[in-house]
């Protein structure tokens, strides 16, 4: 496991998943065969399907420690839960003994933030005990973006339960909500004195990019403003599941200037390979220096 640090904190991911899933083509409206070729030369075999134009992903948790907390960023699919994509129903991983392995027992952690509430970023919220979902991290506040909570709860109350987000609303959202571990929260809130929470709307309504800073470095967890590093080199290019296709453009834009501009290190919640990486301008657009320590 790559332990990376972040003046007094430190950060590590544990997976869930990977492997390959959309076709480029499929995953991106504004998708052009020809620039995609162009950047292929650095992709295969780490980030697209030797072969193929299968973008691989990766679905996996950032764990942050500061002197103050022990961190988790978005909590991956979960187990024994109904979806209907094939690949994550039902799923019955060892996720919670990875995340032993790496030193965080359930009981130890002591925030839980969620960049947005799809369901690969909620799963873990929950675990199925005794025929009922109970939150997994029993001593943990679970910190959900007000804005985005508030779309997801309307979304809720218009359409089938199953409906909102795959079921994944109901059985990873709610119970955390009924057991009063959640917490609501705006961009001016600060649960940590190194992290902070920026807005960046786009991929959902009230999707958020959290920042670690201290000692001159900083980390910007920024969950699916970015599916894949082609995007870093084509920022127009937003993924089909984005609610706003333009805002998301901006967003990515957005971060990507960010993370240039202060040589922050870009933690998406989907890059395999090394997955996280520093942004370097490239003419109108960007490119990425992997971080492998």
């Amino acid at each position: 496991m790559t332990v990376r640090g972040i003046g007094k904190a430190s950060i590590a991911k544990v997976e869930e998943l990977c492997g390959p899933g959309f076709k480029a083509g499929r995953m991106f409206p504004r998708f052009n065969q020809e620039a995609f070729d162009a950047q292929k030369h650095w992709m295969v075999s780490d980030h697209v399907e030797p072969g193929s134009d299968r973008l691989v992903g990766s679905v996996h948790t950032w764990i942050v420690r500061t002197p103050h907390h022990t961190i988790l960023i978005d909590t991956c699919l979960g187990n024994h839960k109904t979806r209907s994509a094939p690949n994550w129903n039902n799923l019955n991983t060892p996720f919670l003994d990875r995340l032993r392995d790496a030193g965080v027992a359930p009981e130890s952690v002591d925030l839980v933030m969620c960049t947005h509430l799809h369901v690969d970023h909620v799963g873990w919220n929950t675990k199925l005990e005794n025929g009922r979902w109970v939150p997994t991290f029993p001593n943990a506040r679970y910190l959900f973006a007000r804005k985005e909570y508030a779309h997801w709860e309307d979304e809720r109350r218009q359409k089938d339960a199953q409906s909102v987000n795959g079921g994944s609303f109901d059985d990873s959202v709610l119970p955390v909500v009924e057991a009063k571990k959640a917490v609501f929260i705006d961009t001016d809130h600060q649960p940590d004195s190194l992290l902070t929470i920026e807005e960046a709307p786009g991929h959902t309504p009230g999707s958020i990019v959290i920042r670690l800073s201290d000692a001159g470095r900083e980390a910007v967890f920024s969950g699916d403003i970015m599916h894949h590093p082609v995007q870093v080199y084509y920022p127009e290019w937003s993924s089909q599941f984005c609610w706003d296709q333009d805002m998301s453009a901006r967003s990515r834009r957005k971060v990507l200037e960010h993370c240039a501009e202060h040589h922050s290190l870009l933690c998406p919640a989907h890059f395999p390979g090394a997955n996280a990486g520093y942004i370097h301008r490239a003419g109108d657009a960007f490119r990425i220096e992997w971080d492998r320590p």
